[in-house]
């Protein structure tokens, strides 16, 4: 059998019909809650952090979702349960009773209120808590010269827009015990950002300043997780270094060294094109990512500079140029031994039918055949006494004089590997002196464990 009709509202709610009109009675809700003119309100002002949604480097914004509780007492909304009823708690509009004009001051969005005006709690008591859900959008400086190392110290300044502190005291929310909160909670949802690690988050009441304006600063200091910055942009830019590095070690008859180098230039000039996009346009600091790839970029142009004067040298021959002593002393005689670069030695031939040939030891070249035989011939052998030996030195002295413009040429290019192979090893000591000194001055760039040390 269908019932007729649904059943009769409950006492309860007619109580609540009836208690709410008593306290809505005479009540204006742009008067402060105080039982004097001069007394204060004391507002406890606490936060639940529901989600670090980013912090944008770019404009220097912090995005979270938080839940506010604020508390006060209006003793205007206190009333006997007894008397009513039993009713302990009402739950109220917003819009229908006297709110403090707490606010987001260091907003970046213009956005000063809450997102929701939810419903406030009234106790018998006159206690009143209100637990609006907020996005805020706040400025936080940052500080890229430990870029991607860094962590940032991000601040919600919060306080009465209207009141100053002789009106409302702001105070810290107290837990269960009575205790004050200085720090802010977490909401039971909350997930970790994958980009950065909450270190502390407390709160502080700044004091009375001479504007007499007090307001409670929320402080997160955030580490930044570099993984993601290691893997593809500073491992990439160690590896292009070491191309740059092995570019020494490419041949000059190769044709690609100078390609090379070029190519390397203007990869690395890509990747710090992508990082401009990521840090904030500041003159204060300059990342030290940004730096070592500025390194990098020097180096890589270097090594474009010296790749000319190996070529340089590669392609002299004795009709172009003339062969310093000192160049031939230094950098055929006594560098390469120090670079692990060791020149076979020519054997002189019997005669011409017998080809000089390499020794399978690896030895200098000999500078006796530097100077006795090309620049100094013995005219004994030039002019020996028996016709017997007249021929044969003869035709050996005629094929060292044949040869002569071909050794000089080798020897300027074997100068050049001389010199190409010095640059290798200049250049494996600075790159890795470089990259050890600019990123270990990363370690030192912790976290601070007192959270106030840099407010």
């Amino acid at each position: 059998m269908v019932p007729s009709s649904l059943p009769p509202p409950s006492g309860a709610s007619e109580g609540e019909k009836q208690l709410m009109k008593a306290l809505f009675n005479n009540y204006n809700l742009k008067v402060r809650p105080t039982a004097s003119p001069g007394a204060k309100v004391v507002v406890r002002i606490g936060m639940i952090l529901s989600s670090f949604v980013s912090l944008n480097m770019k404009a220097e914004e912090m995005s979270t979702i938080v839940i506010m509780n604020l508390e006060w007492t209006d003793h205007r909304l206190s009333w006997k349960p007894k008397d009513n009823d039993g009713i302990e708690v009402m739950r109220l509009p917003a819009g229908k009773v006297w709110l403090p004009d707490i606010v987001l001051i260091n907003n970046n969005d213009g956005v000063f209120d809450v997102a929701l005006h939810v419903a406030v709690q009234a106790y018998s008591s006159g206690r009143v808590t209100w637990s609006p859900p907020a996005l805020f959008c706040s400025s936080c400086g940052v500080k890229v010269t430990y870029f991607p190392f860094d962590w940032q110290n991000c601040t919600m300044v919060f306080k009465s827009y209207t009141y100053d502190s002789s009106e409302v005291d702001l105070q810290h929310a107290l837990d269960d015990q009575g205790n004050e909160i200085k720090e802010i909670q977490y909401d039971g949802g909350f997930s970790e950002s994958g980009e950065w690690y909450i270190r502390h988050q407390p709160s502080r009441k700044n004091e009375i300043r001479e504007d007499l304006y007090e307001d409670i600063t929320f402080y997160l200091i955030i580490e930044r997780k570099p993984l993601y910055y290691v893997f593809n942009i500073i491992i990439p830019c160690i590896l292009l270094t070491c191309i740059a590095i092995f570019n020494f070690y490419l041949p000059p008859d190769a044709g690609e060294k100078m390609g090379l180098s070029i190519n390397v230039l203007l990869t690395l000039t890509v990747f710090l094109l992508l990082l401009a996009d990521k840090v904030p346009e500041t003159s204060l600091g300059v990342p030290i990512i940004v730096n070592y790839l500025m390194f990098t970029m020097i180096l890589v142009t270097v090594s474009v500079i010296l790749s000319v004067v190996v070529l340089n040298l590669h392609h002299r021959s004795p009709s172009t140029h003339h062969m310093p002593m000192w160049v031939r002393k230094i950098f055929i005689h006594m560098l390469p031994p120090y670079l692990g670069m060791l020149r076979p030695k020519v054997e002189m031939p019997l005669s011409l039918d017998q080809p000089p040939r390499r020794e399978k030891n690896n030895m200098a070249i000999s500078r006796a055949a530097d100077e006795y035989f090309i620049r100094k011939p013995n005219t004994s052998c030039t002019f020996p006494h028996s016709p017997v030996y007249f021929s044969s030195f003869t035709r050996i002295y005629l094929f060292l004089f044949l040869s002569l413009p071909l050794q000089l040429k080798e020897d300027w290019q074997y100068v050049a590997m001389v010199v190409d192979r010095m640059f290798l090893w200049i250049f494996v000591v600075f790159t890795t002196v470089g990259t050890l000194g600019i990123f270990a001055d990363a370690s030192f760039n912790h976290t601070p464990s007192d959270p106030f040390k840099y407010p």
